[in-house]
């Protein structure tokens, strides 16, 4: 989206070269004085101002720390819509009747509707603005989240998911350029750092909830007499859909992007953003803010807002990349990348239920087989022989017609949620280190070791025999996807 809007700015926006001369000057005065209230830069100050000036005006303060505040449960809501439902397959295996390709698709149908509206949503909030689309992008998600809860059949769950991960990419476009056009050029990379840190939050806070509810019986009671149990994987799901209506409630009380404002030519409502920013972080009154009028920068004209004309510029933008010259560059590293989105997201949301299989492989199978092979069982084994004795079971009951054989799910105990802890935390570590090693041996280089390590210890799996080597094994290959994508975006996205 900061792609987009920059685009705008350099070829459909006409910017003035004084407006240049101006910025810069102030930008000198600002960072080579302490005061920037003072009399030299007041002068400066007192003609039209623009977008990068104004926004340096206003200061960074408290308006600036309750937006990262408003920023956690919008994180936390992403990391919920695409991860929570890998904790839900084991439990609700029996209730819907999920076979292990209704698994796969649910883990895999929200990351589909964002695909299917990456494009419509740069257009539209490009058309009616980021706190709009934040707002009611959060609240209909979060009410599609709590719709899941009552989903009585594996194909109306998986219907919820998809149009769950059709609309969270929206306020998440959102978010992503409000971040970027409320900070300064001095601030903005800070606030992605948090954002980073909220996404961590986000994993590792996603298995502690799992862990606090899955394994619990939930009970409603009527009239003091009637108890009826619901089950623990709707309640996991109605708790995860409150970081959504959280970033709803806090997202509202901000106001619209200034620069989006100014691209649209609403030059009165801009000042007036800046001024309460300004007044917030400094505590003075919105009429001493040193910025009194705004530039005309952009041309809205020149921006055209049909359909027709997106469609062109998006078109002219794109199109360099199908050149010949760039056509072979943009196969490999969408190769690379795609390698690297698969190997960390499939993984990572199948960890919970194999996790699940191991454990319970251990306490019903692994003592018989012991015994007759006198073997340790390796990682592919015990999954390959609990998956034959569920279709085994599944196929005995189907032919005897045996209706009073009872589902029985894999059981999640604590051993499930601490691996997903320790794998989320593994990932947190891994950035930490790659973001010191980085400067050292270089992003080429740092991307060649993490895809290396990364497909040794996949490998490695097919050979690991007890529950500790495969735990240690799946957090460095998930870590190592994880920042050896991250990488590639940092390498050539930018």
């Amino acid at each position: 989206m900061r792609s987009q809007v920059r685009n705008c700015f350099h070829s459909r926006c006409k910017v003035s070269l004084r407006s240049t001369e101006k910025h810069a000057l102030f930008r000198k005065l600002v960072y080579n004085k302490a005061d920037n209230t003072s009399e030299e830069v007041r002068s400066e100050d007192s003609g039209p101002a623009d977008f990068e000036r104004a926004i340096v005006s206003a200061g960074y303060g408290k308006f600036n720390y309750l937006l990262l505040l408003a920023v956690l449960p919008a994180s936390f809501s992403s990391i919920f819509s695409s991860s929570a439902m890998s904790y839900v397959l084991p439990s609700a295996e029996c209730d819907l009747q999920l076979t292990m390709f209704d698994k796969g698709l649910l883990n895999s149908m929200a990351f589909v509707g964002m695909i299917c509206t990456v494009f419509f949503w740069g257009y539209v909030t490009d058309m009616f603005g980021r706190k709009k689309i934040m707002f009611y992008g959060y609240l209909l998600t979060g009410l599609l989240s709590v719709a899941t809860c009552f989903s009585h059949r594996s194909w109306l769950l998986i219907t919820f998911k998809f149009f769950d991960g059709m609309i969270i990419s929206g306020p998440y476009a959102a978010l992503m350029s409000y971040l970027a056009e409320i900070h300064n050029e001095a601030h903005r990379s800070r606030s992605y750092m948090w954002l980073g840190v909220f996404f961590s939050l986000g994993n590792i806070s996603l298995p502690c909830i799992a862990w606090l509810i899955i394994p619990q019986k939930w009970y409603i009671t009527f009239l003091s007499e009637t108890k009826i149990e619901i089950n623990s994987w709707r309640v996991f799901l109605a708790i995860c859909s409150l970081p959504e209506f959280l970033a709803c409630i806090a997202l509202f009380a901000f106001p619209e992007s200034p620069r989006f404002l100014i691209l649209k030519g609403r030059h009165d409502e801009a000042l007036s953003v800046f001024k309460k920013i300004y007044s917030l972080n400094t505590g003075k009154d919105p009429d001493t803010y040193p910025i009194k009028s705004l530039e005309n920068e952009y041309s809205v004209e020149s921006c055209g807002e049909r359909i027709q004309d997106k469609l062109k510029n998006c078109w002219k933008r794109i199109k360099p990349l199908f050149l010949r010259s760039n056509i072979f560059r943009l196969i490999l590293i969408s190769m690379v990348q795609l390698g690297a989105t698969i190997g960390s997201n499939s993984l990572r949301l199948w960890l919970p239920q194999l996790f699940a299989m191991i454990e319970s492989y251990k306490s019903t199978l692994m003592k018989d087989d012991s015994q007759v092979s006198g073997l340790q069982p390796t990682f592919c084994y015990m999954l390959g022989q609990e998956k034959s004795h569920y279709n085994s079971t599944q196929y005995i009951n189907e032919m005897m017609h045996n209706s009073t054989t009872i589902c029985v799910p894999a059981e999640l105990n604590s051993r499930v949620f601490i691996n997903s802890i320790v794998i989320a935390v593994t990932s947190v570590i891994g950035y930490t280190i790659a973001g010191s090693l980085i400067t050292v041996v270089g992003k080429r280089k740092l991307m060649a070791i993490c895809f290396v390590v990364a497909a040794a210890c996949c490998a490695s799996l097919y050979w690991a025999e007890d529950t500790n080597g495969i735990l240690g094994l799946s957090s460095v290959f998930v870590a190592m996807t994880s920042i050896g994508g991250a990488t590639v975006i940092n390498n050539y996205g930018g």
